[in-house]
């Protein structure tokens, strides 16, 4: 059951955070169904897509979130890999990995802001 599914988007984010450090200072496996891959992709070292009870897709958040498979079972793919996907078909060039989150999206236009000064 997704006990923080009423949760505030901040509130949420404070209790990712807390299972992060957790799994991060203690070495403790964390396993979290949650459908919000906006916040889930940032914190995840390793994630599962199911539909209708059986694994679809399964692996490192940044290969399944960026595949052409997860986009055609309609997983609802982080906006700032949405984002990225977007502009690279539009011809925009942008180094580095595929952003799974706001905050590397902006590090890779502000990047590529400066290579194009």
């Amino acid at each position: 059951m997704n006990q923080h599914h009423s949760l505030d988007p901040l509130g949420a984010k404070k209790i990712f955070e807390v299972i992060y450090e957790l799994n991060r200072k203690l070495g403790i496996t964390v396993v979290l169904v949650e459908h919000r891959l906006d916040l889930t992709a940032r914190y995840a070292d390793h994630i599962i897509i199911m539909d209708n009870g059986k694994v679809v897709l399964e692996g490192k958040p940044r290969k399944i979130l960026s595949s052409e498979e997860a986009r055609l079972i309609g997983v609802g793919i982080p906006k700032a890999t949405r984002l990225y996907q977007i502009l690279r078909k539009d011809g925009v060039k942008l180094g580095g990995t595929v952003p799974l989150c706001s905050e590397e999206m902006a590090a890779m236009l502000r990047e590529a802001l400066k290579l194009n000064d």
